[in-house]
């Protein structure tokens, strides 16, 4: 009898311990998957406290994991040890968390705090950071966005998905809304900022806009932007990256997007730096009747391209666009446009731009990930009184397809251009080809023409525009380019 008693208790005991040792496995099983992801309680952490007088704010947001299982990440602050923010996960604080193991189905929280100085004299316009997770190989981001200036604060409410990606927005301008934006004080773009069908929005002269990386102003179908800037006054479009160091900094922010609509689209002596894409002014869908008339703007240092015309009809005078890494003009996919008095002028230095400074098409290409797509429209160009050079060995190109229209008239231009191309333009007269126009100082982008420029005097009479850039009433005959 006692060895019985033995026996069940040695059966108990065995028991007992695979018990243990199968909890125990549950319980510490890891979720190694490649396709598992977090989730956030927001993926946008923003302090709208103006640190102009706040000098520090904390905010909590919750990370969960939504498995069965244990999930392990790596959290990073990737600010690192000089960002305005500071992180606390779990109690614990620092700027690097490894292994931080979620329990399964449960959460666990996490504290960010900004500190700024309000009195130390240099805080930025906008004060932002990434707290980056690392799990299974897959990086997810928490945005964090603290207001350092008193500003017009434009921050999306809205999400909408383009293709792969998702655009994160505000509509500053709603349908039949006509707002307007003034210079009291600064605007900042995070994300895009949205005029909507049917809405107008209007910026008055001395406007100093903001956009943070990635900002776009996107005039959608149907809406309306005016742009009111004066000699003096002008209207700025610039990253939110302001210190010096980051002047040549080309792609702080994405582009200015103009759709189709019933009302004229009007930028009068903007400046526009730093973008992606100056203006992208492109039809999405049908002309709606409406143009764009673009006239004593600087549009420079752009990542891609200075101005991109798709489909859009354009009126352009007195423009200087400079200093872009590919094409300072594009103008492809057919379109109905009108470029008198411009001086396009690319002295981007890298030796690795082979793209002319202006470029003209009737077709514009684009691939999908497995081929190309090309779309195609009549194309028609009045090229009059401009100036196309730069440090490339050509700044003028074009090609075209004979599915659809192509027309190009150039007249009185200063070209920097291979004579091959003349016999692809529909018709040209009185071009000075492959001669310095003798910029004052374009490195400083001063492009007033020196005295004994080639461009003095050597335009075409043409009915606007009477005065240059600066107001100077054009003599007869007029100068090519923007300046007298």
């Amino acid at each position: 009898m006692q060895k019985k008693h033995c026996f069940f208790r040695i059966i108990v005991i065995f028991g007992l311990i695979a018990c243990f040792l199968s909890l125990s496995c549950k319980r510490d099983r890891i979720n190694s998957n490649g396709n598992a992801y977090l989730s956030f309680s927001d993926n946008l952490i923003l302090f709208d406290t103006v640190f102009t007088t706040v000098g520090s704010v904390t905010q909590m947001f919750r990370v969960r994991n939504p498995y069965k299982s244990v999930l392990k990440t790596n959290i990073a602050l990737i600010g690192g040890s000089t960002s305005f923010f500071s992180v606390n996960v779990d109690g614990a604080s620092g700027t690097m968390f490894r292994e931080i193991e979620i329990p399964p189905q449960d959460s666990i929280f996490i504290f960010v705090k900004v500190n700024i100085n309000p009195n130390g004299g240099n805080v930025p316009l906008l004060i932002t950071d990434t707290l980056a997770f690392f799990t299974n190989g897959n990086r997810q981001n928490v945005e964090l966005i603290a207001f350092g200036e008193d500003a017009h604060f434009i921050v999306p409410d809205r999400t909408i998905q383009l293709g792969s990606s998702q655009l994160h927005y505000k509509i500053v301008a709603a349908e039949g809304e006509h707002i307007t934006w003034t210079n009291e004080k600064p605007y900042v773009i995070y994300g895009c900022a949205v005029v909507d069908s049917t809405a107008k929005l209007t910026i008055n002269p001395g406007t100093q806009i903001y956009l943070h990386k990635n900002g776009i102003l996107w005039v959608y179908k149907g809406g309306c932007l005016h742009v009111n800037g004066t000699k003096d006054h002008e209207v700025v479009f610039q990253g939110d990256r302001r210190a010096f160091a980051y002047s040549n900094d080309y792609a702080q922010w994405d582009r200015i997007w103009i759709n189709e609509g019933s009302q004229d689209n009007i930028i009068n002596y903007a400046v526009i730096k730093n973008a992606y894409i100056g203006i992208q002014a492109e039809i999405m869908n049908r002309s709606m009747g409406n143009k764009l008339i673009l006239t004593n703007t600087l549009i420079k240092c752009s990542q891609k391209i200075g101005f991109l015309g798709r489909s859009y009809s354009v009126e352009a005078y007195n423009n200087v666009i400079a200093d872009c890494r590919e094409f300072c003009l594009l103008l492809a996919q057919g379109g109905n446009y009108t470029f008198s008095n411009n001086t396009i002028y690319n002295h981007y230095s890298s030796s690795g731009r082979t793209t002319p400074s202006a470029f003209f098409s009737n077709y514009y290409e684009v691939s999908d990930g497995s081929q190309i797509i090309r779309y195609m429209g009549d194309f028609k160009c009045d090229f009059t009184n401009n100036i196309v050079y730069g440090n490339a060995s050509t700044e003028f190109g074009c090609s075209k397809t004979n599915e659809v229209d192509f027309k190009l008239n150039v007249e009185n231009c200063l070209l920097k251009i291979k004579s091959d191309i003349l016999s692809e333009l529909t018709f040209y007269s009185a071009l000075i080809l492959n001669q310095d126009p003798l910029i004052r100082e374009s490195l400083k982008y001063d492009f007033h023409l020196q005295d004994n420029s080639p461009c003095k005097s050597a335009g075409k009479n043409i009915p606007q525009p009477t005065q240059d850039i600066t107001g100077t009433v054009r003599n007869n005959p007029p100068s090519i380019g923007a300046y007298e």
